[in-house]
């Protein structure tokens, strides 16, 4: 009996249990149906508000989305800032709108809801750009207060013209400003301003003229002449970023006007490019081509020819260098081949020149080491051989010999004042046959550029070269040439050049010698950028230790050059 009473007492605790928990289940849904708040997404203030002071849900505000989302009216600091029932510049009451009615606040001194027309009728995702700027003002009570009007911020006025923010067009002209700065002239406003040619920059011109000469072969007994010259020069230079070419030409005709005659043309080539490897390495290739009438001063004599024969040079160069630490090495090789024309003799025979043909091929190896970056002094010594093309000549002399050379000098490079190099040493060339004598000598040469004030340059060239001979017995001679210019800017468009230039041979293993003094002098006045007038005179004299070879000639040119 004691085991059934127990039972029915647990049986009817669990029966009144689950009649509580359906109850309570009941009650909930009662609930969350009359309060009708979604269960997820954003909770509205007003709605957490009421349900916090247990406001019955019939009494709260009607707003709507818009309305909750509205921004606080501005109001002035000072409360005389505007006149009761003024409203502020550009607004307007707005009474014929249906506003909603708001229940009281409870919260005292809290600040009336704002509902802005703006807002009204931009919507939920309030992207209208309205202009007016109207906000409505909604008392505690609900009624329309239009004794005082808000105003809600305007977009910027230039976001209201779109013209204003669509990109320029590219046929838009710039204006500038009142205060603009002042255009700073270019460096030189009369230099060429050259040709694009792939990735190379092409600099052309052309200069003809007219000259003037007391002495049109050079000899001892020319005559004076009147004749024509043109002149045709390009500079081709490449802009790469790490390697570098460059190619340069002219071409000089000229023919006789009056007085004596006059056929004389020469052409020259000459190129150079360099490699920059990794490592340190250096590679350079150079090629050189000249083609001229052979000078008066010539070392071979043809008393009886009417004319010089035409002397071509060809010659080309490849090496290779390497920096290492401070010390500077390289190697080259060069070779060099001369041809020379018949001569034309007076009785309309020729004359063969074909025995002073000649091949030179050398090897060049110098070393150096930098004291400074503008100081870096080198010693180099240059082994090779002349071969001529007639093994045994004319007269019966083996002409071919061995070449050697020792030279010290130093390369200078120091920003934009001095740049190039000076040598000395002493050069021999020693012939085959043994009844002739070697040619040897002092050797002096290089090339320097000083730039001593802006527009001004210096430029020094020196060279020392063998020079052969037909001549029987003889072996040959040392040719020393050299020249000093001076270039100067006198004015924006006009240039002035001063040269004076020196040639001193001297016979090998004889007292005999030439000697050759030069002058000139050059304007150039540019009339614009592509144009300009210039002129020129020359003078030149020889001296000798034959009387026969001596000679003086003054020339004048005056012509128009014109370039890109």
């Amino acid at each position: 009996m004691a085991d059934t009473s127990f039972r029915l007492r647990r049986l009817a605790a669990a029966f009144a249990l689950a009649g509580a928990a359906g109850a309570l289940f009941a009650s909930h849904q009662v609930l969350a149906q009359q309060s009708q708040l979604p269960l997820r997404g954003d909770l509205r203030e007003d709605p957490a508000r009421d349900l916090l002071l247990g406001r019955p849900l019939a009494e709260r505000s009607v707003l709507d989305d818009e309305s909750a989302r509205a921004q606080e009216a501005y109001r002035p600091f000072s409360d005389g800032a505007l006149s009761e029932g003024e409203p502020l510049a550009g607004q307007r009451r707005r009474t014929d709108r249906p506003v909603a009615e708001a229940t009281p606040d409870p919260f005292a001194g809290t600040p009336p809801i704002e509902i802005s027309e703006r807002q009204r009728r931009a919507g939920p995702a309030g992207r209208e750009n309205e202009p007016d700027g109207t906000a409505l003002r909604v008392d505690a009570e609900g009624a329309l207060d239009d004794t005082v009007t808000a105003t809600v911020p305007l977009a910027a006025v230039d976001a209201l013209d779109l013209e204003r923010n669509l990109r320029v067009g590219s046929d838009a002209s710039r204006i500038n400003s009142i205060e603009t700065a002042r255009r700073l002239p270019d460096d030189n406003p009369y230099a060429s301003i050259g040709l694009r040619v792939g990735t190379f920059e092409l600099f052309p011109s052309i200069e003809q003229g007219i000259g003037a000469t007391s002495n049109a072969n050079g000899g001892a007994d020319g005559e004076s002449a009147v004749f024509s010259e043109t002149i045709a020069r390009f500079d081709l230079r490449s802009d790469w970023s790490r390697h570098e070419a460059r190619l340069n030409g002219f071409g000089i005709v000229r023919r006789d006007l009056s007085g004596a005659e006059i056929r004389d043309t020469e052409a020259g080539l000459d190129g150079e490019l360099r490699l920059d490897f990794a490592g340190g390495y250096e590679g350079r290739a150079a090629l050189s081509y000249l083609h001229r009438p052979e000078s008066a001063s010539s070392p071979v004599s043809l008393a009886s020819a009417a004319s010089r024969p035409d002397r071509q040079t060809l010659a080309g160069e490849l090496g290779i260098g390497r920096e290492v630490a401070r010390l500077r090495l390289g190697l080259a090789a060069n070779v060099t081949r001369d041809m020379f024309s018949d001569a034309r003799l007076s009785d309309g025979t020729t004359f063969s020149q074909e025995d002073r043909n000649s091949t030179l091929a050398s090897l060049r190896l110098r070393s150096g080491y930098e004291v400074s970056p503008a100081l870096i002094p080198f010693v180099e010594v240059e082994i090779g051989r002349r071969v001529y093309d007639n093994e045994i000549d004319a007269a019966g002399f083996a002409r071919s010999a061995d070449r050697l050379a020792l030279r010290g000098g130093i390369g200078i490079d120091i920003a934009e004042k001095w740049r190039g190099e000076v040598y000395a040493g002493w050069l021999s060339e020693n012939p085959d046959d043994d009844a002739l004598d070697a040619v040897s000598g002092l050797e002096i040469g290089g090339n320097l550029a000083w730039s001593p004030l802006r527009g001004t340059t210096v430029d020094l060239n020196a060279l020392t070269s063998v020079e052969g001979t037909t001549v029987p017995g003889a072996s040959g001679s040392l040719l020393y040439a050299g020249n000093l210019s001076l270039t100067r800017e006198l004015r924006a468009n006009l240039t002035g050049t001063a040269g004076i230039g020196l040639d001193y041979r001297d016979y090998a293993n004889s007292s005999a010698y030439d000697m050759t003094w030069s002058g000139q002098v050059a304007l150039t006045w540019w009339l614009n950028r592509y144009l300009g007038l210039t002129g020129r005179a020359r003078y030149e004299t020889v001296t000798s230790s034959d009387a026969g070879r001596e000679s003086d000639t003054a020339s004048v040119f005056v012509g128009v050059r014109a370039q890109r």
